[in-house]
């Protein structure tokens, strides 16, 4: 009999399921926070860290002037972003949830459709939201938003669209995999469960970042773990250090405020330039393959 062969995110999301349920019921909100930057730094970020190589691929980057010009338009999205956050939270923070939704589509995309794809994006970021709203509230709140009640009430809509769409994805494309019905059903698992930061530790850092990180690093010939941590190594780095200089613009609010602004709002701005060039990347090839489930 065939054995079939499952990529690695496949089994981590499970595994970072049940290491997120041990992290919720570690007494006190400390841990929860100490676990999430960790989990952040090591095991999230660094997918986003090979979009420098990526860009070298498909773009031509070949002199010291266009790479730095590469970086200075990269960076300057992101501090656009910022520049927003920082303006309108409330908005930013509501558009920061429909691009990561259509994101995290892309994940599934390839083999339930790009409505498939929304929709699943949507019942990722919906789920915590309709299932832990008076968690959730507070959190929102930490990031700037005033009027976080706006996106609870939308909440339950978005959740019952990306229901919708997702499952009409699963129904109509016969490329569909065994963990496109899994993970949808270990989400609502999780969210009824898990506390939101422990909800977003386990896919983040567990099935999205493994899922781009594998198909990034084939792409780009890397095999040993050895090549993907030299290549994802400079922008890691350099992300620390951007993140360690915005928290001297921060002083005044509680820590965990803090801890949180320099994570998701530092997310929101790398994420537009990082959708940025998967776009590039897609259009000019490297997107025909799918990705692995």
């Amino acid at each position: 009999m065939e054995t079939v062969q499952r990529p690695p995110a496949f089994w981590l999301f499970p595994i970072g399921l049940l290491l997120a349920v041990g992290v919720s019921l570690l007494p006190g909100q400390w841990p929860l926070y100490v676990v999430l930057g960790v989990a952040t730094a090591f095991l999230g970020l660094p997918h986003g860290s090979l979009d420098t190589a990526v860009a070298k691929r498909y773009l031509p980057l070949q002199s010291p002037l266009r790479l730095g010009g590469f970086f200075a338009a990269y960076m300057a999205l992101s501090a656009v972003v910022l520049a927003v956050w920082w303006q309108a939270p409330d908005a930013a923070l509501v558009v920061f949830l429909l691009y990561s939704a259509v994101h995290f589509g892309d994940d599934v995309a390839a083999r339930i459709g790009r409505i498939g794809g929304t929709g699943y994006g949507l019942w990722i970021v919906s789920l915590p939201v309709v299932f832990q709203p008076e968690v959730v509230v507070p959190l929102f709140e930490m990031l700037g938003s005033t009027q976080p009640g706006f996106i609870v009430q939308a909440a339950p809509w978005s959740l019952a669209l990306g229901g919708a769409l997702l499952l009409t994805g699963l129904v109509t494309h016969s490329t569909r995999q065994l963990s496109d019905w899994r993970d949808p059903l270990l989400l609502v698992l999780g969210a009824g469960l898990l506390h939101p930061l422990a909800y977003f530790i386990a896919y983040w850092c567990f099935l999205h970042s493994p899922r781009h990180l594998e198909v990034a690093s084939r792409d780009l010939g890397l095999e040993s773990w050895g090549e993907k941590l030299r290549a994802v190594a400079p922008t890691t780095l350099a992300t620390y250090a951007l993140a360690i200089a915005a928290i001297p613009f921060l002083i005044g609010l509680p820590a965990d405020a803090v801890l949180l602004r320099v994570i998701f709002v530092g997310l929101a701005a790398l994420t537009v330039p990082h959708m940025v060039v998967e776009f590039i990347a897609e259009a000019r090839g490297a997107g025909r393959e799918p990705q692995p489930a």
